[in-house]
């Protein structure tokens, strides 16, 4: 809480309503003046609703007329949240709205009047911090409802998605499944963690793994990173559903841990070899960009994703990172049991598609 501020600076009309007031002190019979303040500071995005508790003060009770200001830092009006609203003396008040103002650091101040004309005695403000819009929710609660619906009839799917705004959405999140060639991105992002250097023939190795999903160029990495190099990314990423299990194909995994690790990815590769991943996550070979990129790219998203698949696509995952201006999404949506061909492949993205749709 800022420390008390003295109102002194009223209009001339309202001075004239003071009893004895000069200078910023008051001088009124403490029986019968009050006080005002902002209960607590408040924190707020830029268009956002925000809660404001306000109250007036006074051994004498009674009611009066307030205005809740915002004002800059030196005492400033920038706007008023509230104007002559008759309130009880010693009850809050809540005020809740949008605050549409630019972003910086701001007072919350309650300037009043009571039945005789006189102004308060002491108003005591509050820091009002706004920050930077956040951006639009994406995918919106509808959105998460009819994809989530719509999965529900494609069989052994699970599906989990981060939003723009960082919530979590998930069904059938937690599920074990089968991780295929998806656990090649863990694989990517634990080698470039343990090298400061990435020789041309390991880096050809590392983007014919990403790039076309090459088994035997995974093979050379894992040979390099090994189970327990993917048990540490794990621990180090909060991935409570892994399960090491068997080669690199077999490991468990679930939707919930790779929608999160893809969207944070980066804080878990060096500085030095973001550009080199992202640029193997973005670059994957044609033929491979089925489910999640159709569904997305076309509506302006760049997509960072890794898929896997086994069989005739009889299963079917894909987990990405997507990006479109300030908007960043993580999904994944894994599949498994699918009807030969392109079964999962069109879950995947009709999933995606339904996600999206605004």
């Amino acid at each position: 809480m800022l420390a008390s501020l003295v109102v002194a600076d009223r209009a001339t009309a309202d001075a004239s309503a003071f009893t004895g007031q000069a200078d910023g002190v008051p001088t009124t019979d403490e029986a019968t003046s009050f006080t005002t303040s902002v209960v607590a500071n408040v924190s707020v995005h830029s268009g956002e609703v925000a809660r404001v508790e306000y109250r007036a003060d006074s051994l004498a009770g009674g009611a009066v007329a307030a205005d809740l200001l915002v004002t800059t830092l030196d005492g400033v009006p920038v706007r008023a949240l509230v104007r002559d609203r008759v309130i009880a003396v010693g009850v809050t008040r809540v005020w809740r709205g949008r605050l549409r103002l630019p972003v910086g650091a701001y007072r919350l101040v309650v300037r009043a009047r009571d039945e005789f004309g006189a102004c308060e005695a002491l108003a005591t403000s509050a820091r009002l911090t706004v920050l930077a819009a956040l951006p639009p929710r994406v995918p919106t609660a509808a959105a998460v409802r009819r994809a989530f619906a719509w999965a529900a009839t494609r069989g052994d799917v699970c599906v989990a998605v981060v939003d723009s705004r960082g919530r979590f959405r998930g069904y059938r999140a937690t599920h074990p499944c089968t991780s295929a060639s998806v656990v090649k991105a863990m694989l990517l992002v634990q080698y470039l963690r343990g090298h400061a250097a990435v020789s041309s023939s390991m880096r050809s190795s590392l983007s014919r793994m990403i790039r076309y999903s090459d088994n035997a160029a995974t093979d050379v990495v894992y040979g390099s990173v090994g189970r327990s190099g993917l048990v540490r990314l794990a621990k180090a990423a909060g991935m409570n559903g892994f399960q090491p299990y068997g080669g690199w194909i077999t490991t468990r995994i679930t939707a919930a841990d790779m929608a999160r690790f893809f969207l944070g990815m980066e804080r878990y590769i060096p500085a030095r070899h973001r550009s080199f991943a992202n640029g193997l996550l973005a670059g994957i070979a044609p033929w491979q960009r089925w489910g999640i990129p159709p569904a997305a790219e076309p509506l302006g998203y760049a997509a960072y994703f890794k898929g896997g698949w086994l069989g005739d696509y009889l299963l079917a995952n894909q987990a990405a990172r997507l990006e479109r201006g300030r908007i960043r999404i993580g999904l994944a949506v894994f599949t498994d049991g699918n009807l030969p061909g392109g079964f999962g492949l069109e879950t995947i993205q009709g999933v995606t598609a339904r996600l999206l749709k605004q």
